[in-house]
């Protein structure tokens, strides 16, 4: 939760039901991307806890090799070129979901 910690300024069980309130968008951002289940629950952990890579694959028990591989398909589909830029695109996704008119 490091990364919407910034943004949200919460801690405890708040924190869990935030980032329960953005399923949908996760699922809509997925879906608007043609994302797999596996590339989006690595959205959801790079977005959500800002993780560096080899923690990412840690916590999803998978090598650092696989990991990078579900990055690059995202990055191919997002037409993103890092994982920063990866999450920019998540984060201009919400606030366009979430304010419309902005």
């Amino acid at each position: 939760m490091k990364m919407l910690n910034s943004f949200f300024q919460t801690d405890g069980p708040q924190v869990q039901m935030q980032t329960t309130m953005l399923n949908p968008i996760f699922v809509s951002f997925a879906k608007k991307y043609k994302l797999t289940p596996r590339e989006t629950q690595v959205m959801r952990i790079l977005v959500t806890e800002g993780l560096r890579n080899d923690e990412i694959a840690a916590q999803m028990h998978i090598s650092p090799k696989t990991l990078k591989n579900h990055l690059a398909c995202m990055m191919k589909k997002t037409q993103t070129a890092s994982s920063r830029s990866l999450q920019a695109l998540f984060f201009n996704y919400v606030l366009k979901t979430l304010l419309p008119s902005v």
